[in-house]
């Protein structure tokens, strides 16, 4: 019997973060009206990963790196920081800001099907999507993936 897919990767990986991520922190559920107001407001498609990862993880509990949330409830949020980066200039409007780690900035594509994740340095931003990145960012090929990665770094910093 063949595996359900959806937006292009096995609902089994997807239950299996989830089950991980639930095991760390409960369900943090994103609230799906604010999902909409991202859509809105930034005039972008949500791929179907964020989406789906958003019934479970809503930015918070993951201590490994700094993300903002994917809610209402704080200041440095999700929207809030891309449309600050979008204002400045800096950032293209199919980018939404995850994160900025010390000395760098976490972008999820939201032109790919799956949702690639970008982890660049901070003198790359005025770069993404513009032009080659004078230092290779780490790259995931989903949000999922991005998200399972945080778990295992979650799982092994507790450990």
């Amino acid at each position: 019997m063949a595996r359900k897919k959806i937006g292009g990767f096995g609902m089994s990986s997807l239950e299996m973060v989830k089950s991980r991520f639930e095991s760390l922190n409960g369900i943090r559920t994103v609230d799906p009206d604010f999902i909409e107001k991202l859509e809105h407001e930034l005039k972008i498609s949500l791929p179907d990963s964020f989406k789906l990862v958003g019934e479970f993880f809503d930015g918070s509990g993951i201590y490994v790196l700094p993300l903002h949330q994917i809610g209402w409830e704080s200041p440095t949020n999700v929207l809030d920081e891309t449309k600050r980066l979008r204002s400045s200039g800096r950032l293209l409007s199919n980018y939404l800001v995850l994160g900025e780690p010390a000395e760098g900035l976490i972008v999820m594509d939201c032109n790919s099907q799956l949702g690639q994740v970008l982890w660049c340095d901070a003198i790359d931003v005025n770069r993404i999507g513009k032009e080659a990145l004078m230092t290779a960012p780490e790259v995931w090929g989903s949000y999922l993936d991005f998200v399972e990665y945080l778990v295992s770094e979650e799982e092994s910093d507790r450990l």
